[in-house]
């Protein structure tokens, strides 16, 4: 027989276990500008895109509370490794993205330079940041649905210096924070990269 404290721990790991299948266990990777000394940075800002309105027909609403809940999680993450919100002259600015349904793109639509049709394509927002030059770098439509990307910009020269991203499962019309902090997590967890790496 099993005793009572033991059929306890176990039912806590099943439990554990059971929570943890229910977010699949997300493949992480990024690219980054190796001549970038990213250990100088302190500040960060966000992107500001353009927005114009929705295109009808090409997605669902953008939704704002997935947007707030998106940017508090990366936020959170870009705190926590020693860097601060500023709005007025910030050291490095934040982008994200999710890759979505790329059959749902409008065929007349010409895309910016380095980019594809994703999350915030579907909506109309209209990232103009220079992409060239980082190895590795591949644009949104060429990523796994529901992979989350997150870029690090530099605001003086409008050039990409990171980009990370999970291949999260994210479904943007869902709200499953659980899941968003998880892949935002797992995404930042490799920022700023490792000045032993970047030496290689």
């Amino acid at each position: 027989m099993i005793k009572t404290g033991r059929l306890y721990t176990l039912l806590v790991l099943l439990l554990a276990l059971a929570s943890c299948s229910q977010v699949p266990q997300a493949s992480n990777r990024y690219t980054y500008d190796t001549t970038v000394d990213f250990t100088q940075f302190r500040t960060f800002n966000w992107y500001r895109a353009e927005v114009p309105k929705p295109r009808a027909g090409a997605g669902p609403q953008f939704n704002l509370l997935l947007d707030q809940r998106v940017r508090e999680a990366i936020a959170s993450e870009l705190v926590k490794q020693g860097l601060r919100p500023e709005v007025e002259n910030p050291d490095l600015i934040v982008a994200y993205d999710l890759a979505v349904d790329s059959s749902q793109a409008p065929k007349d639509y010409t895309f910016p330079a380095g980019f594809g049709y994703g999350y915030s394509h579907w909506f109309g927002y209209r990232f103009r940041y220079t992409t060239t030059g980082l190895a590795d770098y591949q644009p949104i439509q060429a990523l796994p649905l529901g992979t989350l990307v997150i870029d690090i910009i530099d605001p003086d020269t409008n050039r990409l210096l990171w980009r990370g991203y999970s291949e999260a499962g994210i479904n943007p019309t869902s709200q499953d924070m659980e899941r968003i902090n998880l892949a935002v997590a797992d995404v930042m967890s490799q920022f700023p990269p490792n000045p032993i790496k970047r030496n290689r």
